[in-house]
């Protein structure tokens, strides 16, 4: 299966064919420019498809996906890799972007033009890529790159480029259609909105991306115009900073989804269901409009949930729980992390064997649910009547589940060196990156 996946997504090389360690290689001191654009994961770590971030728009959508996968393959390029290394690297990072893209969605890459300028045939690039060129000292060569800047263009391709530094790739004349940037873990809104002022004195009609920002509660305060996409680290801003009573259809929904864990009788989901009037119209509407049951209208709770079945019930519970988090300017990019994370977590689960997978999903969605309802995480859990296994994780960061969290955390971070590390419990890091680009895909 993972196999198959990696084949679809590559044109059918695996990675691990070409798998080549770079050289490390140190990050740009702060003399570089705010607007220089730079790898912020390890350079030794090992490209990953399934490392991915959250892409939000001014408007507070899921716009799409940043994959972080790229700086191994800029690492690549810096340690002169062979050619068909580089070609293989950019080629799996292109082959994602194009999955996501099929899903109606933006996707982001950083590459460096020597790679990028090998690919020359039709369908290489698409409308919906948003490609970074990246700093390439070993590639010098304006031609090449005006024509490559042309040919992803004509395809409906985006690029665009940071200010150039010590080790600058050969830019064509003309403006980018975007402009990154990045600036370090540290930097508080004051340091953002220089560096977002002096990008946009230098190219006056591009927009500006923001990667990397510390913090979702950060990321929002900068998500105007002339931003028009931003990602950050959406889990630095774990626990909210005030919090408030969990509203009483979210306790209904948390105790429906531990009936539903616990595995207990038809009649006590049933009866649940029932007590909650706009929650029984909202499971029938939903059943009838997804065509449950061709020929025939389901007008009964009793047989909706027959019909639905459990796992289906309690992944249609835990979308209803999050969409009851408060509006906020990154709520759609909170809430596909939440799921994404839930789905991620049981995928792991039944990888290693684990007797419940369903209570590793509600794990996932527990540790998000103090960020989504903006409560305390003894709110979160108290009605779910959650295994030890899982409440030890939670509260205090340890116990045998927490190595679930751990890699998922280490994922949404980008962290390849310690996700690599904590794969090898879970088939390897190769199977780890192949369940989180499936979790990430529409339920």
């Amino acid at each position: 299966m993972f196999g198959a996946f990696f084949n679809k997504l590559t044109g059918g090389r695996r990675s691990t064919d070409v798998a080549i360690k770079p050289q490390a290689a140190a990050r740009p001191s702060a003399a570089a420019g705010p607007t220089t654009l730079t790898s912020g994961v390890a350079v030794d770590a090992p490209i990953g498809l399934g490392a991915r971030r959250p892409l939000v728009a001014p408007s507070g959508a899921l716009a799409g996906f940043e994959f972080g996968a790229t700086a191994a393959v800029l690492a690549r390029a810096r340690a002169g890799a062979s050619d068909i290394a580089l070609h293989a690297g950019v080629a799996n990072v292109l082959g994602a972007m194009r999955l996501c893209i099929d899903q109606k969605l933006v996707a982001l890459a950083e590459l460096p033009a020597n790679g990028l300028v090998r690919f020359q045939r039709d369908g290489d690039f698409c409308a919906g890529m948003h490609i970074v060129v990246g700093p390439d000292p070993m590639f010098a060569d304006a031609a090449a790159t005006t024509a490559m800047f042309a040919r992803m263009r004509r395809a409906g391709a985006r690029v665009g480029w940071a200010t150039p530094t010590a080790t600058p790739i050969a830019l064509p004349p003309g403006e980018p259609d975007f402009v990154p940037v990045r600036l370090c873990a540290d930097a508080d809104t004051a340091s953002w909105r220089h560096a977002i002022d002096e990008a946009r004195a230098r190219h006056p009609k591009a927009a500006l991306l923001l990667l990397d920002i510390e913090g979702v509660e950060l990321m929002e305060s900068l998500l105007h115009p002339p931003v028009f996409l931003a990602a950050c680290a959406m889990s630095k801003s774990l626990v909210p900073a005030q919090t408030q009573a969990l509203p009483p259809q979210a306790q209904r929904l948390l105790q429906l989804m531990s009936r539903l864990v616990r595995d207990d009788d038809n009649a006590l989901l049933v009866a649940d269901i029932k007590s909650d009037p706009t929650l029984a119209l909202r499971l029938l509407q939903y059943l009838n409009s997804a065509g449950a049951s061709p020929g025939r209208e389901l007008s009964s709770i009793d047989q909706a949930v027959m019909v639905l079945g459990r796992d289906t019930l309690y992944r249609w519970v835990a979308q209803m729980l999050v969409r009851l988090s408060p509006s906020r300017p990154a709520a759609d990019a909170l809430r596909a992390l939440a799921l994404a994370r839930a789905r991620l977590l049981e995928r792991l689960a039944r990888q290693t064997g684990e007797a419940n997978p369903g209570s590793l999903y509600v794990l996932g969605l527990a540790s998000m649910l103090p960020t989504l309802l903006q409560c305390g995480i003894d709110d979160a859990t108290s009605s779910l009547n959650l295994p030890a296994e899982a409440v030890e994780a939670l509260r205090q960061g340890t116990g045998p589940w927490q190595r679930y969290l751990s890699i998922a955390l280490a994922l949404e971070r980008y962290d390849m060196r310690e996700t690599e590390a904590l794969a090898e419990k879970f088939g390897g890091l190769e199977t780890v990156l192949a369940h989180s680009a499936q979790a990430w895909l529409p339920a």
